[in-house]
């Protein structure tokens, strides 16, 4: 009886413990299963990103405000990559938008709203079975890609037609150096480019946003752009005669302490203005050394007395001509990106500088006839020109096709200019176009002036838009705005030329000689000063153009310098 029981008992502790091994491998089984349908579900998503990764990429190289371009991309390279949009419990949707990390939310910075568009989200979802687990499941990926068309202009300067003794005048005049540099030194420097990137090793910073943020003087800039010069990837044709020339300017030795910030601090002025919400997509563009250098000097000079510029005002029956130019407001050197920003502004503005030049031309000695003393006074011709920045700003950008086919389209405004006659006042900026000129002054004996002041408002030209190629360096990189009508500095003085010689434009005046002998000389001396006064002002603007287009300020015209258009590559933001 005793051995039944304990027989029994350990066949009751064998079931037990087969029932426990049992359950232990059912458990096994279903975590073995589940572990399937669940590496299964991982694998799919993890297929799903790279499908939508790729298919992001592939949108955004192509992407614009009409998006179908870039959704017929995106979803071609969907279907390459094993994705079938139209299968049963699939889903693809490609949205085109903008990516900027200043003004959209995060964590993807993304929005359909922002213009303009430089980014595509995809997002596809696919119905993954569970083999063995219950219920199919819902897997869904997404992807942000951005790509930015970086355009990098200016307006307002060039060295067409310029001299080498203006270039150093000015250059002079402005850095306070002793320079002597011949036209095709300035030219091959003119014709330089250097990347941006190059400028941020030359300077030793980690990034474009500390490149900007970084404070040097004009002699440190001339160093920076020699640095640049000497490592850059970009071809330049005339590379040893731009590196003589700024090496040269170097070596000039610039004097002063004041920095000029590379980028714009707080409203104030600087070097570049960089209009990308991500500003290391501005790597690869160029910029022209000689520009920026001149950027610089008028930076450092804004706001101070007007500098006296030497030479290069050279003309005709000229005895003598000063020449003062005072920087109101610099140049501006853009990069960035096209179309507006949410609050209406362009993104990527250039600028012309404000002028303020005062000429004092000295045009002949007049004989005065026998009887007043035999003395010979020197007629001059006291000219004020007052310019007001264009603008120029960058509307859209096309990076389709070869460098040939794409294009920047760039919006112009030429500035307004104010010229007259009149005598030089004690503060340039206190002039005004309404005191009269004194031509000849002989003290106690002759006076010949204007009996007004002849002013000549140029207005600015109608907005208009140019279209740049791809191509740095070739002929396209120069384009000029046809000047409104009579908005040139050239029909200006030919109309103040004109008014010398209407009734009551010039007046000449005696404290001691009787009327009627004044009856006589007045004609006389009238005769001889109208035709040489206007055939000055006729051809003075052929030595006043070179200077201000060296400053960046146009007269009646602008001229769009087109340095670079970078077409970025695809990058994944999301």
């Amino acid at each position: 009886m005793t051995t039944h029981r304990y027989i029994a008992s350990v066949r009751r502790r064998e079931r037990g413990a087969a029932g426990t091994l049992a359950a232990i491998w059912l458990v096994v089984a279903i975590a073995a299963l589940g572990a399937i349908d669940i590496g299964n579900l991982f694998f799919a998503r993890r297929s799903l990103q790279s499908v939508v990764d790729l298919a992001a990429s592939a949108g955004a190289q192509v992407v614009d405000a009409a998006c179908a371009r870039a959704q017929a991309s995106a979803n071609g390279s969907a279907t390459s990559n094993g994705f079938d949009p139209s299968a049963a419990g699939n889903g693809l949707n490609v949205a085109c938008g903008r990516w900027d990390a200043q003004t959209n939310a995060a964590p993807d910075y993304f929005s359909t709203n922002g213009a303009p568009a430089n980014a595509v989200k995809v997002t596809a979802s696919r119905t993954v079975p569970y083999f063995f687990l219950g219920p199919a499941r819902q897997v869904t990926a997404t992807a942000i890609a951005k790509a930015t068309g970086v355009g990098a202009f200016s307006i307002g300067t060039t060295l067409a037609s310029i001299g080498a003794g203006t270039v150093n005048s000015l250059l002079n005049a402005l850095l306070g150096t002793n320079l002597n540099l011949s036209l095709v030194s300035y030219q091959g420097l003119a014709d330089a480019r250097v990347r941006v990137g190059d400028l941020v090793a030359a300077a030793g910073a980690g990034t474009v946003d500390q490149l900007l943020a970084t404070q040097l003087t004009a002699a440190q800039i001339a160093k920076l752009m020699l640095t640049a010069l000497q490592t850059t990837s970009v071809v330049n044709a005339n590379l040893s005669t731009a590196l003589g020339a700024m090496g040269a300017i170097v070596d000039a030795n610039i004097p002063g302490n004041q920095t000029i910030p590379l980028g714009s601090i707080d409203g104030a002025p600087g070097l570049l203005s960089v209009g990308l919400a991500n500003t290391q997509s501005a790597l690869d563009a160029t910029i022209n050394p000689l520009e920026a250098l001149f950027v610089a000097a008028e930076i450092a000079q804004a706001g101070k007395a007007a500098a006296t510029v030497g030479a290069g005002l050279a003309l005709p029956g000229l005895i003598s001509a000063a020449l003062k130019v005072q920087i109101v407001q610099p140049p501006v050197l853009a990069v960035g990106e096209a179309g507006k920003d949410a609050s209406g502004h362009w993104r990527t503005l250039a600028r012309t500088a404000q002028v303020r030049a005062f000429v004092d031309v000295s045009v002949l000695q007049l004989p005065l006839p026998a009887g007043l003393g035999g003395s010979q006074p020197t007629v001059h011709l006291p000219l004020y020109i007052d310019v007001a920045p264009g603008a120029a700003w960058l509307v859209s950008t096309q990076c389709q096709g070869a460098a040939s086919a794409r294009r920047s389209m760039i919006g112009v405004q030429t500035g307004i200019a104010n010229v007259c006659v009149g005598d030089t006042p004690a503060n340039m900026g206190a002039f005004s176009c309404t005191r009269p000129a004194t031509l000849v002054n002989v003290p106690n004996l002759l006076t010949v002036s204007l009996a007004a002041s002849l002013p000549a408002t140029m207005p600015a030209s109608a907005a208009t838009t140019l279209s740049f190629n791809g191509v740095s360096g070739d002929g396209d990189d120069y384009q000029p705005v046809p000047s409104a009508p009579g908005a040139s500095l050239a029909n200006a003085l030919s109309g103040l030329g004109a008014s010398l010689s209407a009734p009551g434009g010039l007046s000449v005046r005696s404290p001691i000689l009787p009327p009627l002998l004044l009856d006589t000389v007045a004609p006389l001396l009238l005769g001889l000063l109208v035709p040489a006064l206007a055939s000055v002002l006729a051809g003075l603007d052929q030595a006043l153009m070179p200077v201000l287009q060296l400053l960046g300020a146009q007269v009646g015209t602008s001229m769009i310098h087109d340095l670079s258009l970078t077409c970025g590559e695809s990058q994944l933001a999301y």
